[in-house]
């Protein structure tokens, strides 16, 4: 039986984990946190247990419903009606929909035209390869023109991806039109699924079933090298011990791997 090792307990790692159980493998995760979840994971707020982020369920999502399936906690998924606002020069207007983009004061009607076209076509795009290697703003600019750029994407690109926002894949964002446009009961009303619980609720179902089917789940026990010996992979350190492992996943953010990994090949 192959011994894995798989590194980082989010749900990329603790899906990851699950997947390998199921094929037969010997199965450690390692975590550098005092819990499960990653970016998913919950905290203690004055008693109540909160995400440490947001995350919400789209109606494309199927391969989580299947897992839930698996996992016996798709009862636990609840659609509920969204409703969004956009904040801009002072001032909030309603979103989200095309009666707002129509109403909305600060773009010119052609403007509001290639918004609206591109969120729709973007929702019918099925091949995601041709974006890969385009940059987002330059994709977005070329379909909605500089007026809506500037006013409803500029601004958030410079937010939440500072000193990275001239250096996004086009795929990436597009994926993201496409989930979230997608998740409609109508063309006036966004609808996205929330687990009761929150994403603890799949977190602990995980957990649980990894455990079930002989996983092993290392807390607080951070991978601080992977050792590679003749292009193999021999040992991993884990503090001041080392554990032999006939293969490694790597699920931690990516900046983290060349330190972790210094044995990589240069072109990685």
């Amino acid at each position: 039986m192959a011994k894995t090792a798989v590194i980082g307990a989010g749900v990329m790692g603790l899906a990851c984990a699950y997947e390998l159980l199921k094929k037969g493998h010997s199965v450690d995760i390692y975590e550098a946190d005092d819990r499960v979840g990653g970016m998913a994971a919950h905290f203690d707020f004055a008693g109540l247990s909160i995400e440490r982020y947001y995350h919400f369920i789209c109606k494309t999502d199927q391969y989580l419903f299947d897992l839930l399936a698996e996992l016996g906690i798709a009862d636990k998924l609840q659609w509920r009606d969204t409703y969004m606002g956009y904040y801009y020069d002072g001032q909030m207007y309603d979103w989200g929909n095309p009666i707002a983009l129509f109403k909305f004061p600060k773009l010119g009607f052609i403007a509001k035209f290639r918004y609206g076209l591109h969120a729709f076509l973007s929702t019918k795009r099925k091949n995601w390869k041709p974006l890969d290697d385009v940059e987002a703003s330059i994709w977005i600019r070329k379909w909605i023109g500089d007026e809506a750029y500037n006013i409803l994407w500029k601004r958030l690109f410079a937010l939440k991806f500072f000193k990275y926002k001239d250096n996004l894949s086009a795929a990436w964002i597009w994926s993201r039109i496409k989930r979230v446009g997608l998740s409609r009961k109508s063309m006036l009303q966004e609808e996205l699924g929330y687990l009761d619980g929150g994403s603890e609720t799949l977190l602990h179902a995980l957990e649980e079933k990894i455990k079930q089917m002989g996983g092993r789940i290392h807390l607080a026990s951070p991978v601080t090298s992977v050792n590679i010996d003749n292009d193999q992979i021999k040992t991993i350190t884990i503090g001041d011990k080392e554990e032999t492992v006939d293969s490694v996943f790597s699920t931690v953010p990516l900046p983290y791997v060349p330190r972790m990994i210094p044995d990589l090949p240069q072109d990685y």
